[in-house]
């Protein structure tokens, strides 16, 4: 018998949504030409374009290794890599907001350091996610762990020869 606290009937969410991450992204994308010296519209588009490459990779790999370390969990419950990620991915917020606040209030061009944190910390909390529905072993956050870290690192270098 699942037993859920706090939820009537073991009420399960209608559908984990992705977007939030995506938009995470997008933020992140938006505001890097703003912490530049000089803002120029085509590192605005480039960014963006990498943003998103970066999001829809973090994401895609996130669960590609969840289900590819668990296949006895993906059978018998087939969407949890996909609720985990979405689930972990929901920690990039706080960090997206302290990056808008960051720049817009206090005009650190930190922008960088708030995304690698962001989905590090999101990675980290999709796998713990994906050991609370019933993944086994710490490859489920390790892993998660080195992807974001990887990730951020290529972002990071890529937003540096940025024009």
């Amino acid at each position: 018998m699942d037993t859920r606290m706090g939820y009537a009937g073991g009420a399960r969410p209608v559908g984990v949504k992705l977007w939030p991450a995506y938009l995470c992204f997008i933020i992140f994308g938006i505001l890097m030409p703003f912490s530049r010296p000089q803002f120029k519209f085509i590192t605005l588009i480039y960014s963006l374009i990498v943003a998103i490459i970066v999001g829809v990779l973090a994401v895609n790999l996130l669960i590609i290794a969840f289900n590819s370390g668990n296949a006895a969990l993906r059978q018998a419950k087939g969407g949890f890599a996909r609720e985990a990620v979405g689930t972990g991915m929901l920690f990039m917020i706080p960090f997206t907001v302290l990056a808008v606040l960051a720049l817009a209030l206090l005009g650190w061009n930190a922008v960088m350091p708030f995304a690698s944190s962001a989905i590090t910390t999101a990675a980290a909390t999709a796998g713990s996610e994906a050991m609370k529905r019933g993944a086994q072993g710490m490859k489920n956050v390790m892993i998660p762990t080195l992807v974001a870290m990887v990730l951020s690192t290529a972002w990071m270098m890529l937003t540096g020869i940025l024009p």
